[in-house]
């Protein structure tokens, strides 16, 4: 089911959050994902497509190391642009979900837009419309019932921008050490790679998560898996229920 709002944590507890890895699979994603399991976390790696085919063994090995994984759609493209020009949506989400069903085994399947790019913009307000047409091009087709999105997030210092001008992984864990702070909680967005082959090449966001993380520790804060956020775990109740619901009405 896709929501016109976005799944965000700001109703976390203050100091605990949810690390969350967009891009990916790249050449670093299989290291990144054994470090953060030695150091007790599960994070979610929204992965794209065709990068996932490029790197098939790292989706196993997320898995076993107890890591959500999640749909970032085929091809990167800013989906409301392709639902104004009558494109094709739902494959999008279709051709990923063919190559992360078998690893993605946290239910429900979450997933994030590209760019954040969810609902149309209202000339007339400067605002975003309330409704996203992207939602509804999605739960229309029917075949995405246990996913749940879109999840955004809280806090980034956009690492990205760090490795397209080649600074040090230490430059962009300070950005990010000062963002957290700022804000106290939420979902942590970072890259495990990039359409952009510069910045591809040039990603340290290993190196980042591994100064990053010992650091924010040590200031007491705590990380948990995407599924205990306040939104996705009322989410996955009322989904509980309405299925306890039906199988009581079945069964008579």
């Amino acid at each position: 089911m896709f929501f016109d709002a976005d799944i965000k944590g700001l109703d976390l507890p203050t100091k605990t959050l949810v690390l969350t890895y967009d891009d990916g699979p790249g050449p670093q994603t299989a290291e990144l994902g054994r470090y953060l399991y030695g150091e007790g976390i599960a994070a979610t790696f929204f992965v794209i497509g065709r990068h996932a085919e490029e790197w098939p063994e790292s989706l196993a090995q997320l898995a076993r190391h107890g890591h959500t994984i999640g749909n970032h759609t085929y091809s990167h493209p800013g989906l409301v642009s392709v639902a104004e020009a009558g494109e094709d949506v739902v494959s999008e989400l279709a051709r990923t979900d063919a190559i992360i069903r078998d690893f993605a085994n946290k239910r429900p399947v979450c997933f994030r837009a590209p760019y954040g790019n969810w609902r149309q913009i209202n000339p007339s307000k400067n605002a975003d419309h309330t409704q996203s047409i992207v939602a509804q091009r999605l739960n229309h087709s029917g075949q995405f019932y246990d996913y749940i999105g879109p999840v955004n997030w809280d806090i980034s210092a956009e690492d990205f921008a760090f490795w397209r001008r080649g600074a040090a992984a230490a430059e962009a864990a300070e950005a990010y050490r000062r963002e957290i702070d700022a804000v106290g909680r939420g979902i942590v967005l970072l890259h495990d790679s990039s359409d952009d082959p510069t910045i591809a090449r040039r990603n340290r966001t290993l190196e980042l998560t591994m100064l990053l993380v010992p650091a924010l520790k040590r200031q007491g804060y705590r990380f948990v898996p995407i599924h205990e956020l306040p939104q996705v775990r009322r989410i996955c109740g009322t989904r509980s229920r309405e299925k306890k619901h039906v199988g009581a009405r079945d069964a008579h």
